[in-house]
């Protein structure tokens, strides 16, 4: 039907859904329940797709000195990502100065970082990274597990001797 791009019709549509918002602020609201499905939709799809993206790409990598590499090339990405987002974080911050000029006020719900449950050692955290069942854990969208399963799932389908 349409011969435009696919990214062409993303930005369309995002163009006309802000002019409709912007046009019919009030009566758009009969809109919001097609939103909170298409949202829905999207969270659904997150799990399976990581799982079967992540499984589906250890998997042909083939052997595990490949899947070695591609743990520490991606490994590496991530701490180096990691630091540029903390370097732009802290650049920005004292650029703009959040916060400058209001008045603090306590409020009677006040935070307590003591309560926050912290590991005692690397290897609670790397325990908790291992799901006890990854079904529930696919349920729970608790990534790390998902992730971890993955990656199992994936090497083992890499270790099996001929096709069915």
């Amino acid at each position: 039907v349409f011969k435009l791009k696919l990214h062409w019709q993303v930005l369309i549509a995002m163009a006309l859904g802000t002019i409709f918002a912007l046009t019919f602020k009030e009566n758009s609201l009969f809109v919001a329940p097609l939103g909170t499905i298409f949202m829905r939709l999207l969270k659904m799809i997150i799990v399976p797709l990581i799982l079967f993206s992540i499984t589906s790409g250890v998997a042909s990598l083939g052997d595990s000195r490949s899947l070695g590499r591609m743990g520490a090339k991606t490994f590496i990405y991530y701490f180096a990502t990691s630091i540029f987002a903390i370097l732009v974080g802290l650049v920005l911050t004292n650029i703009i100065q959040p916060g400058v000029g209001l008045e603090y006020t306590s409020s009677s719900q006040s935070f307590d970082p003591n309560s926050l449950q912290k590991p005692s050692s690397l290897g609670e955290i790397i325990i908790r990274m291992i799901p006890l069942n990854p079904i529930s854990a696919m349920a729970d969208g608790d990534m790390l597990g998902v992730i971890f399963w993955s990656i199992v799932f994936g090497f083992a389908i890499t270790r099996l001797s001929g096709r069915p």
